[in-house]
């Protein structure tokens, strides 16, 4: 009965978005100029970083890690902003009523609306793989291993920024300071190896890698050096920690849910 409920929420999202065309084409058009800027950009650079180099390189690394990024919602963290809106409007008191995990439910309803969009992130993925000269069945295992830790982070990000609505109704400013901190240090404008020293060592460790960057260079790399070993390491060692605590956070802020909620 349940996973009715779930599936029902996300065909009714995908309905939803079928009646706003042109704002979906905006959006692809949009996401087509970005990348062609980003690209253009760092061809006319034209530096060599840590085997991403040439035109060649380039385009298959940023279509790569953007298209991830976009496919995990951790590119504008859209999500926190739904969550946003129920709490803001109080909306969220009718599926807290229910006998359904909230947070879910409301998740699976914005998978639908993102239809188009998903579509648009693994065409994306897949052309920045047919510019790799070859892939091995290895990258292919790591490269859904990462995917899973990346939707994984991406998602307690959403859930995390979505929650601080419990205690600021107007946490979407937040969401645009945490999405722009997230583009800058996960790869998707500057890959991390342009980094050295101990703010490259940083960002190797931190959660940022694994929304973006890992999934992009695994693919890049047909074998494992240190920085990958250590990104694996810190994106395992930050999915088991932040998912607990992601909803732990959102159960602290439903406490506080009567005094701004309704």
């Amino acid at each position: 009965m349940r996973i009715s409920v779930y599936k029902d929420s996300l065909i009714y999202g995908l309905t939803q978005v079928t009646n706003y065309r042109s704002e979906v084409w905006l959006t692809i058009l949009n996401k087509f100029v970005y990348l062609a800027s980003i690209i253009f950009l760092w061809s006319i650079i034209g530096k060599t970083i840590n085997g991403i180099a040439g035109v060649t390189s380039l385009i298959s690394y940023f279509l790569i890690a953007n298209g991830v990024q976009g496919l995990v919602d951790a590119e504008s963290l859209r999500y926190s902003k739904v969550l946003n809106h129920e709490v803001k409007l109080g909306g969220l008191s009718a599926h807290l009523l229910r006998p359904i995990n909230p947070v879910l439910f409301l998740y699976f309803s914005f998978l639908g609306t993102r239809g188009v969009t998903l579509l648009m992130t693994i065409i994306m993925m897949a052309v920045g793989f047919a510019f790799l000269p070859s892939i091995t069945v290895l990258q292919i295992a790591l490269f859904l291993v990462s995917l899973i830790m990346a939707f994984i982070v991406g998602f307690v990000f959403n859930l995390f920024v979505g929650s601080l609505s419990f205690w600021t109704p107007e946490a979407n400013h937040l969401q645009n300071v945490f999405s722009h901190v997230i583009r800058v240090f996960s790869g998707v404008l500057i890959p991390i190896s342009f980094f050295s020293g101990n703010m490259k060592t940083i960002l190797l460790l931190s959660p940022f890698p694994s929304m973006a960057y890992l999934s992009s260079i695994i693919m890049q790399n047909q074998k494992l050096n240190s920085d990958m070993w250590m990104i694996f390491g810190a994106s395992i060692f930050w999915s088991a920690l932040l998912l607990p605590l992601g909803f732990w956070f959102w159960k602290i802020g439903l406490k506080r849910y009567e005094a701004i909620g309704i």
